[in-house]
C-alpha cells in the first residue's frame, strides 16, 4: 500500500530521521524536556500514521526493542514502540524514546536477528539524541539570522521538532555512532549484531532492484557495512541468537497487511 503523510507528519519524521551537528557540538534540551514532547508528538502521530492494532505484531516488536532499550543509559525512560502499516521498507526514530517500524520492513527481511538490527540501529539513534541535536543546530542558526523562535518550554519544542523542513540524511558521524551503539545495544540484549550486517547487505541488494526509503535517510557505505561486520566479529562465539521460533508467523502476519 502507499500512504500519503500529512505535512505535520513528515516534518516529525523529517526530525527523527535528519540530524547535524551544532556549531559547538551541544545539545540545548535536557531529557526531560525530550521525552516531555516526545509524548505530544506520539499523540500527533497516533491520529497521523496507520499504526497497525494487530497484536501479534505490536507486541513481537515492543518485546525486542524494551529488550533494546534496557541496555542502554536512557533505559529507565519509557520507550514506546509501534508497527506503522506501510509496505515501505523502512524504520525510523521519533525524539523522545519513540521508534516506529514499517510492515514492509517486517516482511523483507530474512530473519529475527534481521529486525532486531534495525531496532537497535533506531534505538542507538534515539539515545544518542541526534533529533534534538539536530533541533539545536537549528536553533543556533535562528540565533544568529535573528529569527523568532516557536515558543517555550515543553509544547514550544514539540512545535519545533514538527516545524523541522525537509528529509535530510543523517550525518556519516551519525550513521556511524548509531552503528556502533547498535552492535553493542544487540550483543547486550543477547542478539548476535551480525543481524544488522546482514540487514544492511540484503537492503542494498534490494536497493540495486528498486528503492528502498531506510536509505535515503540512512545513507548506506560498503565502508560502513564493512564496518558493523568488523565489530559483530568481536561477539563471535558467544552463543547469541539470530532469529527465533515466532519471526516466521509475524513476518507472514504483516505481510498480510
Amino acid at each position: 500500500m502507499t500512504y500519503a503523510f500529512r505535512t505535520a507528519a513528515l516534518a516529525v519524521l523529517a526530525l527523527g530521521l535528519a540530524s547535524c551537528a551544532t556549531l559547538g557540538g551541544a545539545n540545548y534540551y535536557s531529557v526531560d524536556e525530550e521525552w516531555q514532547a516526545g509524548r505530544q508528538l506520539e499523540d500527533q502521530l497516533a491520529q497521523q500514521l496507520p499504526l497497525t492494532n494487530d497484536r501479534t505484531l505490536t507486541n513481537y516488536v515492543n518485546s525486542i526493542g524494551q529488550a533494546m532499550a534496557r541496555q542502554t543509559q536512557l533505559g529507565n525512560r519509557p520507550w514506546r514502540f509501534y508497527v506503522v502499516r506501510d509496505d515501505a521498507i523502512n524504520a525510523f526514530n521519533v525524539p523522545g524514546g519513540l521508534v516506529y517500524i514499517n510492515t514492509g520492513l517486517i516482511e523483507n527481511v530474512g530473519s529475527a536477528g534481521e529486525l532486531a538490527g534495525a531496532i537497535a540501529h533506531e534505538v542507538a539513534h534515539g539515545v544518542a539524541r541526534h533529533g534534538t541535536q539536530r533541533l539545536s543546530a537549528a536553533q543556533e542558526v535562528n540565533a544568529v539570522a535573528g529569527a523568532v523562535g516557536l515558543g517555550s518550554g515543553v509544547e514550544g519544542i514539540a512545535a519545533q521538532i514538527a516545524a523541522q523542513g525537509a528529509f535530510a540524511s543523517f550525518s556519516r558521524r551519525d550513521e556511524r555512532e548509531a552503528d556502533q551503539l547498535g552492535v553493542q545495544i544487540m550483543a547486550n540484549a543477547g542478539y548476535d549484531p551480525d543481524g544488522l550486517a546482514d540487514l544492511l547487505e540484503r537492503l542494498a541488494s534490494q536497493e540495486r532492484g528498486g528503492g528502498v526509503a531506510f536509505f535515503r535517510s540512512h545513507p548506506l557505505s560498503s565502508e560502513r557495512m564493512q564496518s558493523v561486520r568488523q565489530m559483530a566479529r568481536r561477539y563471535d562465539g558467544r552463543g547469541l541468537r539470530t532469529d527465533d521460533s515466532q519471526f516466521a508467523s509475524v513476518r507472514r502476519r504483516a505481510a498480510q497487511l
